[in-house]
């Protein structure tokens, strides 16, 4: 399996994050790529963070047929 990988996070302001993250698997052919990206931000005010990610995968273990997505919002606090 061929992998390749690249993510690029950008710090807006001392409070504000963003980042993109981007793969692509290869298992022997061209036709079985399994293509993956996220998307993610967070924003941290004193000792709370929100923090929430977008990621869909294609062609999931190189079958055509199966695409996923997922969506998380996180909620922190620090004491």
């Amino acid at each position: 399996i061929d992998f390749e990988a690249f993510g690029i996070s950008y710090a807006v302001s001392d409070n504000l994050t963003t980042a993109y993250n981007q793969s692509e698997s290869k298992n022997g052919d061209d036709a079985d790529v399994q293509e993956a990206t996220g998307i993610s931000a967070s924003f941290t005010s004193g000792g709370m963070t929100i923090a929430g990610v977008m990621n869909d995968v294609d062609n999931v273990a190189f079958d055509a047929d199966n695409d996923t997505e997922g969506y998380e919002l996180n909620l922190s606090f620090a004491f």
